[in-house]
């Protein structure tokens, strides 16, 4: 393979995935040659610290980085000269992330020679998102000077960045060299109204006024605009701006808690942003008083976050969503605790084409109900269902009794993994004998079901499944995961506080999952075997939470060091694993981060 051209090496690195590419790079030069091929980095975000000595990374610029992210080091190691060193390397930057460096603009004197200016203006061509998320030294001065290098700028993020709103808004206020106006940033929107598509004001004071401001700019067509948490805006402002910027395709109102006053909240959205495919309204409190039966008006709507909102009724929901509603691919309804358990039943015959679903904290949602899920959405990618606390392993080994009606389950969960209940049998406190038996009954026809081949709709029949959440979901036990956790593509698995997963558990999950790259496994019983077990038969596995689990001591720690050829992150806090063992471990592998948080006594 090596006397093959580069371009060609590429095209067949293109067929793997990222940590695939990484290993494959490491074989020799021409194949890392042919992993810098720019089509192979173009949704790589690269994480660095600029170099103190000013000496640049050539291995890093022979990438030819379209993506760059300096928020995560501490800002007060930014230098403003290295990083516009590095800036004028990179041609082919498309995104660039300054998120919380503040010490670039302390002193205001970031960019001031016209010079930089000049030839991070002809580098920088390409650059299409700039995101200045947290900053709070930043001025009108400093503001422009950075956006005029940026020419082509069709996205740009400004959350929690510390930002004046005053009353004049028609840009009269003059340019301040202390302070970030709204009206600056209003006169920058205007220059380039042409080619801006995406702003994003989250987690600032943004008001109607303002927003109406913005939107009444002339020739402004923006694609998506993210106002999280922006506790100013009422439903007056939203209004402003949908009725205004009709070409909407994304719209991100979570957690603005004031919206949802007006009942027609739904008919309004609906009525003038017939592009909306994103809708995210999560932590929304008050949705719940507007008519939810407008969402089936709604013509392109494919991603859908009603989440954290309480009093939601069913047959508004099966009205906007189930009847003649949208087809949606993205499906969010987390801790929505009164949502019936028919919608789920009504939702998965309507939108069978959903690849993406949490149903987290969803209590009435129950093993019928899976059921009728996992028969129809076989599509689905990510399933997320933790604390749904009516599932149990006849609803995920798909199970239906000839009447239809899956048996009660036995009293209070058989108390198991509750630390302040008493391991001996109870002479007050007994579990129903009919119920007991009933229940045993129908695991022994599971089981024999299974053994003669009988076809049943169990959780492994999604096959496209990439991400699974069962975490506290604590009526299933290890029947029913080591039977129906058998994937191909999973490669996220969550298993947080589920007291019945034992070594055997996990050692039959990686034997049928050798794609896993992240499992949590926090709060079970599983031992140094069970993760032995894991490791040896997940090659791809990098990230690992086992905290809380006591019988993993520092053997187990050096088994998973050693064998998990590829793990960086690992959790071990509040395990039996001491300090020692984890600097030890840390002083071996110099990749790997180990996560120990000790018992407080």
């Amino acid at each position: 393979m090596n006397y093959l051209p580069s371009e060609l090496i590429s095209h067949i690195m293109g067929y793997l995935n990222f940590n695939d590419r990484k290993e494959a790079s490491l074989v020799n030069k021409a194949w890392y040659i042919a992993y810098l091929h720019p089509s192979l980095q173009r949704n790589v975000v690269v994480k660095c610290k600029p170099p103190e000595k000013g000496s640049l990374p050539q291995g890093l610029l022979r990438r030819r980085l379209t993506h760059i992210d300096f928020g995560e080091g501490r800002s007060e190691s930014i230098n403003e000269d290295s990083l516009i060193q590095i800036l004028k390397e990179c041609p082919g930057l498309m995104e660039l992330d300054l998120s919380g460096c503040n010490h670039l603009f302390f002193s205001g004197r970031f960019l001031e020679r016209e010079s930089d200016r000049h030839i991070l203006r002809k580098t920088l061509l390409n650059l299409k998102e700039l995101k200045l998320t947290g900053l709070r030294q930043m001025t009108d001065m400093t503001f422009l000077r950075l956006v005029s290098v940026c020419e082509n700028l069709e996205r740009i993020s400004l959350a929690s960045t510390n930002i004046i709103f005053g009353n004049q808004l028609s840009g009269l206020n003059q340019i301040s060299p202390v302070i970030f106006q709204f009206s600056t940033f209003l006169k920058f929107v205007k220059d380039i109204a042409g080619q801006i598509k995406s702003i994003d004001l989250s987690y600032t004071t943004v008001p109607n006024d303002a927003l109406d401001a913005l939107a009444s700019i002339k020739g402004l067509v923006l694609d998506e605009i993210v106002l999280k948490n922006c506790t100013e805006l009422s439903d007056k402002g939203v209004k402003f701006l949908v009725t205004k910027q009709h070409s909407l395709k994304i719209l991100d109102i979570s957690e603005c808690r004031e919206l949802g006053t007006t009942k027609a909240f739904f008919a309004t959205l609906a009525n003038n942003l017939p592009e909306l495919h994103t809708l995210l309204m999560r932590k929304c409190v008050k949705m719940s008083q507007c008519d939810i039966s407008s969402l089936a008006d709604f013509k392109s709507l494919t991603t859908f976050d009603l989440g954290e909102v309480n009093n939601l009724t069913g047959n508004d929901l099966v009205k906007g969503l189930c009847s003649k509603g949208p087809k949606l691919k993205s499906l969010s309804l987390p801790f929505c605790p009164d949502i019936p358990n028919d919608f789920f039943i009504q939702l998965s015959s309507s939108n069978y084409l959903l690849t993406y679903l949490d149903l987290s904290s969803c209590h009435q949602l129950s093993d019928y109900a899976l059921q009728a899920i996992l028969r129809s959405m076989t599509l689905l990618h990510s399933l997320k269902l933790p604390y749904c606390r009516e599932i149990s392993d006849f609803g995920i080994l798909g199970y239906i009794p000839e009447q239809g009606v899956i048996p009660a389950h036995t009293f209070d969960f058989d108390h198991v993994g509750c630390p302040c209940t008493r391991e001996r049998d109870s002479k007050i406190f007994r579990k129903p004998v009919d119920i007991h038996k009933e229940e045993k009954a129908c695991m022994s026809i599971v089981k024999k079901s299974m053994e003669s081949g009988q076809p049943l709709h169990m959780l492994s029949n999604l096959s496209k499944l990439e991400k699974l959440d069962l975490s506290s979901t604590i009526r299933i036990t290890h029947v029913g995961l080591s039977q129906a956790i058998r994937f191909k593509h999973l490669r996220v698995l969550s298993l947080n506080g589920m007291a019945r997963i034992v070594d055997d558990t996990l050692a039959i999950i990686a034997h049928h999952n050798a794609n896993l790259e992240e499992v949590n496994v926090r709060g079970s019983k599983i031992t140094d075997k069970g993760a032995s077990e894991l490791a040896m038969h997940c090659p791809n596995l990098t990230r690992l939470d086992v905290s809380q689990c006591e019988g993993l001591t520092n053997a187990g720690l050096e088994l998973l060091a050693t064998k998990a050829k590829r793990l960086r992150y690992l959790d071990v806090s509040y395990t039996s694993v001491t300090q020692e063992g984890v600097k030890n471990i840390e002083s071996k592998f110099l990749s790997l981060k180990v996560l120990s948080r000790p018992y407080l006594y």
